[in-house]
């Protein structure tokens, strides 16, 4: 669990605009210390930031790419394709996109750190027409200045993933902080990002987060929101003087209510674990297999997928046979191992019994694997793989085989991002929560996937097409079936016995699908499980914050007393 949790968000609303009101006689600086970071560390790390952009110019994407055309970047836990999806569908992550102009705006807005109970840390007045890491990049930096380190910072920030990313990638910070830096995504953002990201950064599905929303960025501007025209025309110095009073007022309001805080974190942590563990005793389901499937799931849902490729086919083919080669080397050698035991040639014949063992469970994984990926194929057992290496039937099937799998996943996230609609829905229908925001941000993820899920159907159609030219030209082996095309009409309805979840003609092998998709019970579940788990981090951090209280409460009256 992380020690401390804060949460960061821009606001574009909070402009001024170019005036002739920045005269020092009529805009005299601000006496007191405020609360903004100033302008010379601002400009310090954006030329730190240009600095590690020149230094690692050179850095290629291509060298963490997998063969297929996917991967991870160093250090991340999603694949690139996700990334991508994710920067592409936010506009916060596009750095050049102009938000306010600066040619009518002199300050364009503010970016703000606050914990987990709303109290501002730091501010920064932003001067560029986008939202510029930088700006994010100063605030963790000087938060990171003011604490041990030993101490770990929990991150919610609507493009967290991307935030992540760039660090990695451009190396902003050392690996001393980064070690101790744990990103998320703000609750409701998380919805906005792609299924992958959402296993990774959703804050009720990482670790150490609790039930912190990292939405305390969103409160404090509806909270400075009748400030706007006013400050539209004020002076540099006198804007952040009014903003920075304004904030003292808060830290004064939110000190004297911290007890009802605390009261309510504390009602709302006991009415989420009540209904969690009522939920999970219900199921009777053990909780170690909940956490081997959400386990499972992470680990399928974050790996990367097959892309289309000219020499799929002759790349499938080179790795079965270095597989053959493999088991070829293992047959030897156990072949050798039998020989020593019935030669009566070996001294320690417990130790070559375990070898021996040892070494034929490693042949039977290898033959598996080496039929697995023969059926993937479509070959026979007695096939010549090496005269297969350019065939072209091969290598539009193994396309068409990338290209459905990648449907399947699409669909499969639709499902999940669909449970979670029906979910706020309900809740919504039954007036226990005003939810709506969280029903447009679903629909928007979701209506945002359709056109490259039906432009994934289109081009497995014409694959299947092609599949169909060759056998009838005899291109194909001998037996082999054409894969049925897929209809676009009724694919988002997600219907079990739906075509798509067919694989005639790509994979003759079949397996279960696993629990944490086909099992109701186990999906709901995990669910349950993982709602449970972050009420235990939340109620130990609300016991820590209770005596934290509780020991300041003591400090003061002891100093009043001697007062």
């Amino acid at each position: 669990s992380v020690d401390v949790i804060v949460c960061i968000d821009a606001c574009f609303t909070q402009k001024r605009s170019r005036n002739a009101r920045d005269d020092v006689t009529q805009d005299p600086p601000n006496p007191t210390q405020p609360n903004f970071i100033s302008e010379f560390d601002v400009k310090a790390m954006e030329a730190h930031v240009e600095a590690c952009h020149n230094a690692n110019g050179t850095w290629k994407r291509s060298q963490v790419l997998a063969a297929d055309g996917d991967g991870y970047e160093n250090g991340m836990k999603i694949p690139i394709s996700a990334l991508d999806a994710c920067g592409d569908s936010f506009i916060a992550a596009d750095e050049k996109r102009e938000k306010a102009s600066t040619r009518y705006f002199a300050d364009t807005g503010l970016m703000a750190m606050l914990c987990r109970h709303d109290r501002v840390l730091w501010l920064v007045n932003m001067t560029s027409a986008g939202e510029k890491h930088y700006y994010a990049l100063a605030l963790i930096q000087r938060l990171f200045n003011h604490l041990p380190s030993d101490m770990s910072v929990g991150l919610l920030y609507d493009i967290g993933c991307q935030l992540e990313q760039s660090c990695r990638k451009w190396e902003f910070f050392s690996e001393a902080i980064l070690s101790r830096l744990t990103f998320a995504i703000a609750v409701f953002h998380a919805y906005g990002h792609q299924w992958p990201c959402q296993v990774i950064y959703h804050p009720r599905k990482r670790i150490g987060f609790g039930l912190s929303d990292g939405e305390g960025c969103e409160r404090l501007w509806s909270f400075l929101k009748p400030l706007i025209p006013v400050l539209r025309v004020s002076g540099f110095h006198q804007r952040l003087f009014v903003l920075d009073y304004q904030v003292h007022h808060l830290h004064a309001k939110s000190l004297a209510c911290f007890g009802d805080w605390l009261h309510r974190r504390w009602l709302h942590y006991r009415k989420k674990m009540a209904a969690a563990s009522e939920a999970l005793a219900s199921l009777d389901i053990d909780e170690s297999i909940l956490r081997d499937q959400w386990a499972a799931q992470v680990a399928h849902q974050t790996v990367p997928l097959a892309r289309q490729s000219k020499n799929k086919g002759e790349e499938e083919i080179a790795r079965v046979l270095a597989l053959e080669k493999i088991l070829e080397h293992q047959q030897i050698s156990i072949d050798d191992l039998e020989h020593q035991l019935i030669t009566e040639s070996v001294c320690d014949v417990i130790d070559l019994n375990t070898c021996l063992l040892k070494a034929r469970r490693k042949l039977m994984a290898t033959t598996t694997l080496v039929a697995k990926r023969r059926v993937a194929l479509g070959v026979s057992d007695r096939a010549n793989l090496a005269a297969l290496k350019r065939n072209v039937y091969l290598q539009v099937r193994m396309n068409a085989r990338a290209v459905k799998t990648r449907i399947w996943e699409r669909l499969r996230q639709c499902k999940f991002e669909l449970e979670r609609l029906e979910c706020a829905y309900r809740t919504t229908v039954n007036g226990t929560s005003s939810l709506l925001i969280i029903l447009d941000h679903v629909q928007a993820a979701i209506k945002r996937c359709e056109p490259t899920i039906l432009k994934l159907v289109s081009n497995y159609n014409t694959l299947c097409k092609q599949l169909q030219t060759l056998i009838k030209v005899g291109t194909a082996p001998l037996g082999v079936v054409s894969p049925p095309c897929i209809s676009r009409e009724g694919i988002f309805q997600l219907d079990v016995d739906d075509d798509i979840w067919q694989d005639i003609g790509l994979d003759d092998a079949t397996t279960d699908p696993p629990l944490w998709l086909a099992d109701e019970s186990v999906r709901m579940g995990i669910c349950h499980l993982l709602e449970y788990d972050r009420c235990v981090e939340e109620e130990d951090r609300l016991c820590r914050e209770r005596c934290i209280l509780q020991e300041w409460m003591m400090l003061e009256w002891n100093n009043l007393q001697r007062a």
